[in-house]
């Protein structure tokens, strides 16, 4: 399924750039992805070598728990390098997100490339 993240700010005193994808549907359960900069820290906008991580949430409720497999990979329009990573969770009804993550972004440059866009496309 393609996602799209939107960039969206904290109410903190000092704001912190997130992004969020509307909810998607995908086996039968309900999901959204979310994913940050530089692990949240204070001025990402200070730093030269810039990351992002995303986490990946289960919305639905599960009547058993449910060992999923998955990674993200570059948006049909976009050229950015992604080396592609399997990663591996079993969700349930009291673990029902993922660790934030590194999306495996080639270098900083790519990194630089997405967060310039408007909205982040992947797959």
């Amino acid at each position: 399924a393609e996602v799209q993240f939107r960039p969206y700010r904290t109410d903190d005193f000092i704001t912190r750039l997130y992004y969020e994808t509307p909810r998607l549907t995908v086996l039968n359960q309900t999901w959204v992805l979310k994913a940050r900069v530089n692990d949240s820290e204070r001025n990402p906008n200070l730093s030269c070598k810039r990351t992002l991580s995303f986490q990946l949430i289960l919305k639905s409720k599960v009547n058993s728990p449910m060992e999923c497999s998955f990674l993200l990979l570059e948006g049909p329009y976009d050229d950015v390098k992604i080396n592609p990573v399997i990663y591996h969770f079993v969700f349930s009804n009291e673990s029902n997100e993922t660790d934030y993550m590194a999306l495996p972004i080639v270098d900083s440059v790519e990194c630089n490339k997405l967060l310039a866009a408007k909205n982040i496309n992947l797959r």
